[in-house]
């Protein structure tokens, strides 16, 4: 049987959403030069919407691969694919879709805390506290998920499946 998604976001909600977060960061760093660092593969179109949105201010753009999924469960490993970028003296807005456990953004945190960055904050697609092992908040966050879901969409998938659907649903069909 194939899996199913029930949309929770649909896809003008979504962009309405990223809209309103590029404001925001958009008046929290006018004038300033921002380091994006896009957390991939889930990120990456989160990522590109947002920064093309983002105004008045000077963006580098960089990437980072961690992963904490092996297929539906999170592994409790965090794992970073190569070495991370230079952040020191940066102003820093690490950009994810989905802070589950908080332990993938609390490593990566104390990865680049210790590169000395000017400032470090986080913008996220969905915070979702179900399964929270560790508090990490972030400033900029397009929604609070509080039901136990699994998403995809977005950017999230379930093992490589619905990634790139426009819209934020969850499986159905499954226990």
């Amino acid at each position: 049987m194939a899996d199913e998604y029930s949309v929770l976001f649909d896809a003008e909600t979504v962009q309405k959403r990223v809209s309103e977060l590029a404001a925001r960061i958009s008046a929290d760093y006018a004038g300033h030069r921002l380091l994006c660092l896009v957390v991939l593969r889930g990120g990456f179109f989160f990522g590109a919407d947002l920064v093309r949105q983002i105004q008045g201010v000077e963006i580098e753009l960089d990437f980072v691969k961690m992963q904490s999924y092996v297929g539906r469960q999170t592994s409790g490993r965090i794992k970073a694919a190569g070495p991370l970028p230079r952040v020191s003296g940066y102003d820093v807005l690490v950009i994810e879709d989905l802070v589950d456990t908080g332990l993938t953004l609390a490593e990566l945190h104390e990865a680049l805390l210790a590169q000395g960055p000017q400032s470090l904050r986080y913008a996220i697609v969905v915070d979702k506290k179900a399964h929270r092992k560790i508090e990490f908040e972030c400033e900029y966050v397009a929604f609070d998920v509080k039901a136990d879901d699994f998403l995809v969409g977005y950017g999230m998938d379930d093992n490589n499946k619905g990634r790139t659907l426009p819209y934020i649903g969850k499986v159905i069909g499954r226990p």
